[in-house]
């Protein structure tokens, strides 16, 4: 997957009264090379999220690319159907920084950048046509967070990043020893990719690990293989 699409995968913590934030660090390697980390913050109370997050390069792979991403996204949600109201991003890299944001209006995101793009790219997926879609940040929220044993291995998201679309699938869990559980997942590249993109990697497949914690499942690594190694994140 590229650093884009990647980081897009990867982006107000105001929800009265709610219970203390579930929170995250992992670490993110690529092979044996360390190349940042990634936190997340989120709160679920009342059939409404909140949540942030803030990956930054680092190790090995900060020497050659200098980039960070913070996010936030709020709406709601019921089980794992998630409804996305608001969503910013700021991402830098190399000393230069896009913000993004989307407004939702009947589940259709519309998108606005600083600064704006002069002419959008070539196989760019219009927003106007992805209702029912979730942001970068609700999607690694939801991929992420903290979850029943039997709702851990059951998601189905469609991401829209602003410029490309593709459907995240999370299925079949298996328990591992100490009452884990590993899941199949699925990147499938929908539109906004080129068809040379299409054509040679429409599915990207990726695991996820839960641990058991606290009553419920706690991811502790997912992985990605790549041409380069197994892409992973591991929680601290």
């Amino acid at each position: 997957m590229s650093h884009a699409g990647f980081a897009g995968l990867l982006a107000g913590l105001a929800l009265a009264g709610a219970a203390a934030a579930e929170t995250g660090t992992f670490d993110l390697r690529l092979g044996p090379v360390r190349a940042g980390t990634l936190q997340y913050s989120a709160e679920e109370r009342g059939g409404r999220y909140a949540a942030a997050g803030a990956m930054r390069s680092g190790g090995l792979a900060g020497l050659f690319l200098d980039s960070s991403v913070d996010a936030k996204s709020r709406g709601r949600v019921d089980g794992n159907r998630y409804r996305p109201e608001s969503f910013s991003s700021a991402t830098t890299e190399d000393g230069e920084t896009e913000a993004l944001s989307f407004r939702y209006s009947g589940g259709t995101p519309a998108v606005s950048r600083d600064p704006e793009r002069r002419k959008a790219p070539k196989h760019a997926a219009p927003a106007a046509e992805q209702s029912g879609t979730v942001d970068p940040m609700t999607a690694a929220f939801a991929i992420l967070r903290d979850r029943p044993a039997d709702l851990a291995c059951d998601l189905k998201i469609d991401l829209y990043d602003g410029r490309r679309r593709a459907d995240i699938r999370l299925v079949g869990g298996k328990e591992t020893p100490g009452g884990g559980l590993e899941c199949s997942g699925e990147y499938r590249r929908v539109a906004g990719f080129s068809p040379k993109e299409l054509a040679e990697k429409p599915v990207w497949p990726f695991t996820v690990v839960y641990a058991a914690a606290d009553g419920a499942m706690r991811v502790t690594e997912l992985r990605i293989p790549t041409t380069f190694g197994n892409f992973r994140m591991v929680r601290r």
